[in-house]
């Protein structure tokens, strides 16, 4: 592999039909525009002007009458938020444009000679495509970083068009992204980015949004990327797929696709309505070499002492444990479906004969508490909740003796950081979390080099976007020298099982780590979200579906308008 050195800020060609973009597109450019190490130089405008245009009778007559349902609702009753038209000029002006004519041959586009030298006289880094259509020759490496290009589909698995489409009509639980350097090759590209999220299926137009809005800021973490390290790789192999290209539905295949939709609505409407999730804890005898030692691990549930709320109104999750002598001191989240709010609990546990203390109260703030991180700190103890609806990572340390929690700093202010999780690798604290906005999806790092100190992020974040690891289930630890994180699994349904990752590298520039094994749920169960190893004991949380009449009457209320969410 080779590498292209870079040093100080990137220029950046935008590629587009006209100046009239989507706009998912222009907060791409936004995004860009925002950092001032990234600076446009010109504008690639595809020339419209087109020799003879065919006759009215032509047109009819060569209609694809064959998907008319499709088209006509594609045109007029299907408007995502992300294709709403916005003016980038309101973003590029001054920025150079030259208007640029393509050769067409079949299905592939090639740019003039000319305009490949004018374009290269701008010395742009890379091109970023926004318009045009499949492009062939010179114009691919006329920047060294060559064009970057979005497909809003898993390449593995979905080719063609239309976006976000055939996942809901084929059933897939999963939905994906990538951002792709363009190869000579159709669908090889180089991949840059790549994410996969959970399938909206009861909503098109959801589900396509959900797959732009969670990539629209991968161009700049790129840039951010070759800007801190200062290498791009100038050189990759792109990617091989035998994943069928779809095309437009036919008009049956339409009218079946809306009737799946609108089924999928139905269903997911009477879900939220009658059912809920209702967590418990568990715990069992298991080291983590026990757990590491099977790549499928499934608790077995004649091993399990359970600990769960008195009915389906209430339930215990996100469970954390910490060895004080012969007894485990277990925190959890303690939530209300009447109250729809959390808080913090606690309760011991006898590893001996293996049994539950009464539980108490240990934090409650005017905001959500959940996932009461338990750190181990100058032989003192924190716990760090998160506190996503307050906008902040705050840390508080525990007394046992008088059993509550006083706050004791703020990690960090103004910040959604869902699951909040804390190691010391390498002289640096790194905080794991996924954001509020794509909280199954997307794993953030901040770094400190000391507790005290002001926490700073990664400079790859999002480090991961990835429906199936990326949401953090626990605590970090060690096992022969290897670092383990152990992740959700949301693919499937919310919290489904845990995936545990080693973490190859963590540096405050880097991040790379691989899944090595599967926890799966006891029987009987849908669910398992999070696990803590202490002393002799694995702690978890484990799902199952259930109805409440808090639950509801809420959602009654709120699908009728009597209440906002």
């Amino acid at each position: 592999m080779t590498y292209k050195e870079y040093s100080g800020g990137l220029k950046v060609a935008f590629m587009v039909n006209s100046m009239d973009v989507q706009q998912w597109q222009f907060d791409v450019i936004d995004s860009l525009l925002q950092n001032k190490n990234i600076n446009p130089v010109v504008i690639i405008k595809k020339d419209q002007s087109s020799g003879n245009e065919p006759s009215l009778f032509r047109r009819i007559l060569t209609y694809p009458y064959q998907n008319i349902l499709f088209r006509l609702f594609y045109r007029y009753l299907f408007s995502p938020k992300s294709f709403h038209k916005a003016d980038a000029s309101v973003l590029l002006s001054g920025v150079p444009v030259i208007a640029c004519k393509v050769k067409k041959k079949k299905i592939s586009e090639r740019f003039e000679d000319e305009d490949i030298e004018i374009i290269k006289s701008y010395a742009p880094d890379f091109i970023l495509k926004f318009g045009f259509g499949i492009l062939k020759g010179d114009i691919l490496t006329c920047a060294p970083m060559g064009i970057w290009s979005f497909h809003h589909g898993d390449e593995q698995k979905y080719r063609g068009v239309p976006p976000a489409f055939w996942e809901i009509y084929n059933g897939d639980t999963k939905s994906g992204a990538i951002l792709q350097r363009l190869t000579e090759s159709l669908d090889s590209g180089v991949i840059l980015r790549k994410g996969l999220f959970r399938t909206i299926d009861h909503s098109w137009k959801a589900n396509l949004d959900q797959s732009i809005n969670l990539s629209k800021s991968w161009p700049e973490d790129v840039c951010r990327e070759v800007i801190a390290q200062g290498t791009f790789p100038d050189s990759l192999k792109g990617v091989e797929s035998n994943a069928p290209i779809y095309k437009v539905p036919g008009n049956t295949t339409f009218v079946l696709f809306l009737l799946k939709l609108l089924l999928n609505k139905v269903r997911f409407h009477l879900n939220e309505i009658f059912s809920c999730e209702v967590w418990q804890l568990g715990i069992i005898k298991a080291r983590t070499a026990d757990i590491l030692s099977d790549l499928q691990y499934v608790i077995d549930i004649e091993e399990v002492d359970f600990l769960k709320a008195k009915n389906n109104d209430f339930y215990y999750a996100d469970g954390f444990a910490v060895k004080d002598k012969d007894r485990l001191l277990v925190l959890y989240e303690d939530y209300t479906y009447r109250g729809r709010i959390g808080h913090i609990s606690g309760v011991w546990f006898n590893e001996r004969d293996y049994t539950f203390s009464e539980k108490f109260d240990l934090l409650k703030e005017q905001w959500h508490l959940s996932y009461p991180f338990i750190l181990k700190h100058n032989n003192e103890l924190f716990c760090i909740p998160e506190s996503k609806d307050h906008r902040s990572v705050e840390l508080y340390k525990l007394d046992t003796s008088a059993m509550k929690m006083v706050h004791y700093r703020t990690l960090v202010k103004d910040l959604e950081a869902v699951d909040p999780t804390l190691i010391y690798h390498q002289n640096y604290w790194y905080l794991f979390f996924t954001s509020g906005s794509a909280s199954n999806v997307e794993l953030h790092i901040w770094h400190a080099e000391n507790l005290e100190d002001q926490f700073v992020p990664h400079v790859l974040n999002p480090v991961k976007s990835n429906i199936s690891n990326a949401r953090p289930a626990g605590p970090l630890f060690y096992l022969d020298g290897k670092l383990y994180r152990p992740s959700q699994d949301c693919a499937r349904s919310y919290g489904s099982r845990i995936i545990l990752n080693e973490v190859k590298i963590l540096t405050e520039d880097s991040f790379l780590e691989m899944a090595v094994s599967v926890l799966e749920p006891p029987k009987g169960f849908q669910g398992l979200h999070n696990l803590s190893f202490a002393g002799d004991s694995m702690l978890f949380d484990c799902k199952k579906m259930g109805f409440s009449w808090a639950n509801f009457w809420y959602q009654i209320k709120r699908k009728t308008g009597l209440i906002k969410s």
